[in-house]
């Protein structure tokens, strides 16, 4: 399988896979050779993909949305990072800003401004629990 992963700001990933599983909303799934078409969410985790080479990789992936088709695998996310990559002291400090303003604010923060501090304190504790996992903390 064609195996795509882009964020706003690279092509992540295009290489030929043998499998791959993925943290979907509706909880974790595997994509291997045939199959069926679909379009579906994906949640912050750990992404495993085996190239064609036969040895397991991971990454870190943020939401977004995941197709297959015809045997080609596109994941659009807004982060691809392997763990090597996170600056876990970066994402302490992101979840203290985000918890901090969450706790202090939200009294005064619309809806809006409260699900976007939500969103991001749970994909920093997804983060984090990546690197943990990956001997990265």
């Amino acid at each position: 399988m064609h195996f795509k992963i882009i964020t706003p700001l690279r092509t992540a990933l295009n290489l030929e896979v043998t499998g791959l599983k993925l943290p979907a909303t509706q909880g974790e799934m595997e994509v291997l050779p045939g199959h069926a078409d679909l379009i579906t969410s994906v949640s912050n985790g750990e992404l495993t993909y085996t190239p064609s080479d036969g040895t397991a990789r991971s990454l870190f992936v943020g939401g977004g949305f995941l197709q297959v088709e015809h045997g080609d695998v596109l994941l659009v996310t807004d982060t691809a990072l392997e763990a090597a990559a996170i600056d876990t002291d970066s994402v302490q400090a992101a979840l203290e800003r985000a918890q901090k303003a969450l706790r202090d604010r939200a009294s005064v923060l619309s809806r809006e401004e409260q699900a976007y501090l939500e969103a991001c304190i749970t994909k920093q504790l997804a983060m984090m629990e990546y690197s943990r996992r990956r001997g990265r903390c």
